[in-house]
């Protein structure tokens, strides 16, 4: 009986975490979609803001002189919480050979984390990171993050010379999540080249010094508010995958459970009416 009421908790226990799986596969199939939305829209704000460099190299044709610096700050976005596969995994190989990348061009780097996950797993590969920002929860909460990024970054250019900043996160797709890189400092003359659709040439009465200042920090914004909503949905989708196979793996060890909770009544059963028998027959002289 006490085998029959173990078996019987355990099934319980089960159940009770799918009830919690099922919750949050369902919470991360409403992120996807919440945090694809805001991607999709900063990505048409950063055609928007590529017009303007346009506009720029139009009437100016030269990046104003940003130092040569050699300290390179290298950003990972990972995540805070855990069951989401390999994605924090991922991110952590892609900065390991970024890194490397950067010291091979002579460059000091210093190694930002966004996530206590990629945070852990760097430096349990020997890469010390300089300071490690909390992943926002919510749409709401990017724009704070992404703030005390941009200060940062303004320090370090100004105190430590820091020519070159980049990006490593995971970018939601719809074949699966991929880690990207976004090589965003220095500017490059990316723009200068790029076709004006309209007959009349771009013009603009604003000085040159100040559209490029505004230009820049609208640059620097939207390119780290980008890749912090691909990886909230990148990682949203790797922790949907995760509890697919979760629940999976879960029905199935419920079944095994069930099935062994009717082999265990039957035995019981059948251990019960033996004794019966049993009883019957000694109280009957074996004449039962």
């Amino acid at each position: 009986m006490q085998a029959l009421e173990a078996v019987k908790k355990k099934i319980s226990t089960t159940n009770d975490l799918l009830s919690v799986v099922k919750t949050m596969k369902a919470l991360a199939a409403v992120n996807i979609r919440h945090f694809e939305n805001a991607a999709q829209g900063v990505g048409e704000y950063a055609e928007v803001v590529e017009d303007g460099w346009n506009v720029f190299f139009k009437n100016a044709g030269v990046i104003p002189n940003t130092g040569k610096g050699k300290v390179a700050v290298l950003l990972a976005i990972g995540s805070d919480q855990g069951m989401c596969g390999q994605f924090n995994e991922v991110s952590k190989q892609k900065t390991l050979r970024v890194i490397d990348e950067l010291k091979s061009e002579g460059f000091t780097v210093s190694c930002w984390t966004c996530g206590e996950r990629v945070h852990g797993a760097l430096e349990g590969s020997g890469v010390i990171t300089d300071i490690n920002f909390r992943v926002p929860g919510s749409l709401r909460g990017v724009n704070g993050v992404v703030n005390e990024i941009e200060h940062n970054l303004e320090k370090w250019k100004r105190k430590k010379d820091m020519h070159r900043f980049s990006i490593v996160h995971n970018r939601f797709a719809p074949d699966g999540s991929k880690v990207a890189v976004k090589h965003i400092l220095p500017l490059s003359i990316r723009s200068k080249g790029a076709p004006w659709e309209s007959r009349s040439l771009p013009m603009t009465n604003i000085p040159i010094t100040d559209l490029f200042s505004t230009l820049f920090l609208e640059y620097i914004y939207i390119s780290v508010y980008g890749a912090i909503v691909q990886s909230l949905a990148a990682e949203n989708s790797s922790r949907l995958a995760a509890m697919q196979v979760a629940e999976k793996n879960i029905i199935e060890h419920v079944e095994l459970l069930e099935a062994d909770y009717r082999n265990t009544r039957q035995g019981t059963i059948t251990g019960e009416l033996l004794d019966i028998v049993a009883g019957v027959e000694a109280v009957s002289g074996g004449k039962f």
